[in-house]
């Protein structure tokens, strides 16, 4: 049997906090910074080219290190810690540093973790802020339950359609709640992400589909995102979740549209032949 998704994550972590450790016991100036930090502090960062990627530092020297990526600079002392043997980043100043260099969604899906996890990022508003540091901030949300919520709701944002909210709460019969992973409580719409990590047994099949069949009987429309949404089924999902909405009475106007459809056209993967041509 081959090694489990979750035994691999832990193997590729432990390796990465070994690296991080020599490395900076080696060099007394080097800090780890970036989406490394962020891995040393026990966020998931999407598209990780896993254990072997080069550690991220910032050094006063700018010294070329291999299997490092380094950035010439000196940080404040109170941006720095110890974690684990290693000198890292603090979580706000990690937060800082990927709000301005990790592409904009991967930065949101961080910031979201490290909100969770408490980490106050108030501060940061009195610190200069690029113009897309300060929209990362904006969008940033402690209530995003995982990393695959946090990205499909800046998808959906990404692509013109009111932002949602994440684990909303919807009130059921007998005093009872629901919480839903994204939706929009005034038209009623949700989209619920069926990940492989928590839906796999035919129980939990059997209670997920049990719980959207009550909010369906509520008034509820239920769009589902499997696994596989992203990237394979992106604009399946856009599609899907803009015609819910204009369903329930949501008009985005016609440059809104233009943009929507603009949106899915980009996401939507050409399908190939046999013979590996593409097709409409």
């Amino acid at each position: 049997m081959g090694e489990s998704p979750a035994r691999a994550l832990k193997r590729e972590k432990t390796m990465l906090l070994v690296r991080a450790r020599r490395v900076t016991r080696a060099l007394p100036h080097a800090v780890v910074c970036r989406a490394t930090a962020a891995r040393v502090w026990g966020v998931e960062v999407l598209h990780s080219p896993g254990a072997g990627q080069p550690l991220e530092l910032i050094i006063p020297e700018g010294l070329e290190i291999p299997g490092c990526v380094t950035h010439a600079g000196v940080l404040p002392a109170a941006d720095v810690t110890l974690h684990h043997g290693i000198r890292v980043t603090t979580p706000a100043r990690t937060a800082f540093d990927c709000a301005h260099w990790l592409p904009r969604a991967e930065a949101v899906v961080v910031l979201d973790q490290l909100l969770r996890r408490g980490v106050d990022l108030g501060p940061l508003w009195h610190r200069t802020l690029s113009g897309r540091a300060r929209d990362v901030l904006t969008l940033a949300d402690r209530r995003a339950a995982s990393p695959r919520e946090s990205l499909l709701r800046m998808m959906l944002a990404d692509c013109g359609l009111p932002r949602p909210a994440p684990q909303l709460r919807v009130t059921l019969p007998g005093d009872r709640h629901a919480c839903l992973d994204l939706g929009w409580e005034a038209y009623k719409v949700a989209v619920e992400y069926d990940g492989r990590e928590h839906h796999t047994t035919p129980a939990d099949r059997r209670h997920d589909e049990s719980r959207r069949e009550e909010l369906r009987g509520l008034g509820w429309r239920i769009v589902v995102a499997g696994p596989d949404v992203i990237p394979g089924r992106a604009a399946d999902l856009l599609e899907a979740v803009a015609n819910a909405l204009i369903e329930r009475g949501w008009q985005p106007g016609p440059e809104g549209m233009v943009r929507i459809l603009a949106r899915i056209r980009a996401t939507r993967r050409p399908r190939t032949s046999r013979r590996g041509r593409s097709y409409g």
